[in-house]
């Protein structure tokens, strides 16, 4: 599987300062209206790449973490897609920890068996996500998914945090852990 366990990753757009506002709004400020125009970028995204998933799985939060946002932005967004949604087919069993300023190996570390699969899974899936920063939890959501019979795992997000950028925050995370 070399060092994506997914096939295929596709973000929408750039994560810009200005995306970063939208997508803090509609998580945090209760602006879930915003879901459906990233929703319909998304799909946009969907239509124009070589996608061959015929399920898409939205990335779960923890319930807690749900229940006090009151919604999973991955699933609004996920629904504008046209497709089946499987929503309940993944679980986040781990609360983990915010993965905002970790470095990719403790990303890696606090993802380390957060979800399971409650049911069957075949052929291919689509796994949707707002942001992809590092790849660290669509990688362990596209093993666990693989594990229980996924044939390919793709990905699409709303947003993709450049490179140097996902660097840049590993960078800082370290030097924040030495001080």
């Amino acid at each position: 599987m070399g060092e994506h366990a997914f096939d295929l990753a596709r973000s929408a757009l750039l994560f810009t300062h200005t995306l970063r506002e939208i997508i803090h709004h509609l998580k945090y400020a209760d602006r879930v209206s915003l879901a459906k125009p990233l929703g319909d970028i998304l799909k946009e995204c969907r239509e124009r790449e070589p996608f061959a998933g015929d399920l898409v799985i939205p990335v779960p939060l923890h319930r807690s973490r749900e229940r006090r946002r009151g919604f999973n932005q991955a699933e609004l967004i996920a629904e504008r897609l046209g497709m089946p949604v499987a929503a309940r087919l993944l679980r986040r069993k781990k609360n983990t920890a915010s993965q905002t300023g970790l470095t990719r190996n403790e990303r890696k570390r606090n993802l380390a068996g957060a979800f399971e699969v409650r049911g069957a899974v075949r052929g291919t899936v689509i796994v949707v996500d707002d942001v992809y920063t590092t790849g660290s939890t669509l990688n362990e959501i596209a093993r666990t998914l693989k594990r229980a019979g996924a044939e390919r795992v793709e990905v699409l997000t709303v947003a993709r945090v450049p490179a140097y950028r996902a660097e840049e925050t590993e960078a800082s995370a370290a030097v924040s852990s030495i001080q």
